[in-house]
């Protein structure tokens, strides 16, 4: 009896053994081996067990050591490399080649000025951001598309008011003069100014701290992506113009195959986020009575209508929700054509923009674009020509002082806006009704005409003739 349940003891093992995760990888096998290119052995690897956890990377000789059962697959992939899959059998040594995966190492392919370079051979710092990081934000302006979105560059808007200017600074100031740190902007190869044309004395009060941006005249809609060289390399290649850095932008071009037709349309609301905690009236009137008493004032002083009962001590108004608590609305639409084939590609493209404000009254900033580019390569693959144009017209209606001070200093009690008919309230002349600065508005108009190209040809193999031309085109009317 005894005999008969030692032999069956190890068959009920075995068949455990057999039907349970662990007892299947009692029986694996290890399978060795060695993983190199055309070069030479590759090590860091990742070697893995199709459907299953089990992973290795092989050493600094290429060699890998993991268990696996015979018909298991094992997968190696490395960055660049095509992933090769290899079903094990009763062999344990494997010797595998990877090839270069030319698509993968293509698609780095970045701008730097005068050549393209790609990324992993890139001895410069060199940012970038494409249209389909641009696309997806609702701005009239590329620099508005790069804030937050590269490392040592810092974008700072200088008013929430449609049109208005930016500071861009690239690894810090380089000049005590504000405007000796704007970098140098290079649109489809031809430099581009960054010159305020605006006047001073038209937008002091509405677009303070640098006017209208020159780069409204740029339709975000239209780019292909933006660099910015941010190191040595921009000097290098530009002088000293690039000391402060360089922003390359590159326009949409037309890509062989179908012709295609694009339309998008996108609408949109944006309030002020956050208002500042400001006192009631019952805090507002202690606050000054006690400075008065401060100041040595015996009894309020005539003029402090606020306090001396000459407005009511019991009316409340949040003025940063009357004067700057509206609704903007934004609304833009993309239309555009594309074709071509391997030696003739084009497109064509039109965009419509409108930007609201949060200030009472009818006031917006309206935007229209038309973007073209056609290039043609001649069979033989020694004649090239690329030519675009790029059209903006934009016409922006603004109040001509900015409300948001006037929202965080008026006092909670000061009187209504309007009288019953509709008409302005003066609380017989005790204070400047706000809403009577927007009786005086700022209204200009610009267009930009931005128009580029280059022509070349091969004389000999490793030897050929360019030229490239450009046009630019600035106006601006203020009243």
């Amino acid at each position: 009896f005894y005999s008969l349940v030692l032999a069956s003891f190890p068959c009920s093992a075995l068949a455990r053994a057999h039907a349970s995760p662990t007892g299947a990888a009692y029986f694996q096998q290890t399978i060795t081996g060695t993983v190199s290119d055309d070069s030479g052995t590759l090590p860091g690897v990742i070697v893995m067990v199709k459907g299953t956890q089990r992973s290795t990377i092989s050493d600094a000789d290429g060699k890998f050591f993991i268990a696996a059962s015979a018909g298991d697959v094992l997968v190696f992939s490395f960055t660049g490399y095509r992933t090769v899959e290899v079903v094990a059998d009763a062999q344990n040594s494997l010797n595998i080649k990877l090839q270069e995966d030319s698509t993968q190492l293509e698609e780095l392919t970045i701008n730097a000025g005068y050549y393209s370079v790609k990324q992993k051979e890139s001895t410069g710092s060199i940012a970038r951001i494409t249209a389909a990081d641009i696309e997806k934000q609702p701005v009239a302006n590329p620099l508005a598309a790069m804030q937050g979105r590269m490392a040592g560059v810092d974008i700072v808007q200088s008013t929430g008011v449609p049109g208005g200017n930016f500071s861009i600074r690239i690894r810090g100031r380089n000049s005590l003069r504000d405007n000796g740190n704007e970098p140098l902007y290079i649109v489809d190869g031809m430099p581009y100014s960054s010159d305020n044309l605006s006047s001073v004395n038209a937008t002091q009060s509405i677009l303070q701290n640098g006017g209208i941006s020159p780069l409204n005249g740029i339709n975000p809609a239209d780019i292909e992506s933006i660099e910015v060289l941010k190191d040595a390399d921009a000097t290098a290649i530009y002088g000293s113009r690039g000391a402060n850095g360089v922003v390359l932008i590159t326009t949409r071009k037309g890509k062989a195959g179908k012709t295609t037709f694009n339309v998008n349309m996108m609408t949109g609301v944006s309030r002020v986020t956050r208002f500042q905690k400001l006192m009631n009236t019952q805090q507002y009137l202690t606050m000054r009575q006690e400075a008065f008493a401060n100041d040595g004032f015996t009894e309020l002083p005539s003029w402090a209508y606020d306090t001396n009962a000459t407005w009511d001590r019991d009316r409340y108004t949040d003025w940063q929700k009357e004067l700057i608590g509206g609704t903007a609305i934004t609304k833009n639409m993309n239309v555009g054509v594309s074709g071509g084939n391997e030696q003739t590609k084009f497109t064509l493209g039109g965009t419509l923009y409108n930007e609201g404000t949060v200030f009472p009254g009818d006031f917006e900033f309206r935007k229209s674009s038309f973007h073209s580019n056609i290039s043609h390569t001649s069979e033989d693959k020694k004649f090239r020509a690329d030519l675009s144009a790029n059209y903006v017209l934009s016409d922006n209606n603004l109040p001509g002082t900015d409300l948001t001070y006037k929202a965080s200093t008026l006092p909670p009690n000061a009187p209504r806006l309007y009288n019953e008919d509709g008409s302005l309230y003066w609380e017989n002349s005790t204070w400047q009704n706000p809403l009577a600065t927007l009786e005086q508005t700022y209204l200009s108009k610009a267009t930009n005409l931005t128009a580029g190209g280059f022509l070349s040809y091969a004389l000999v193999k490793g030897l050929s003739f360019k030229t490239s031309l450009g046009y630019t085109e600035n106006y601006i009317t203020e009243t």
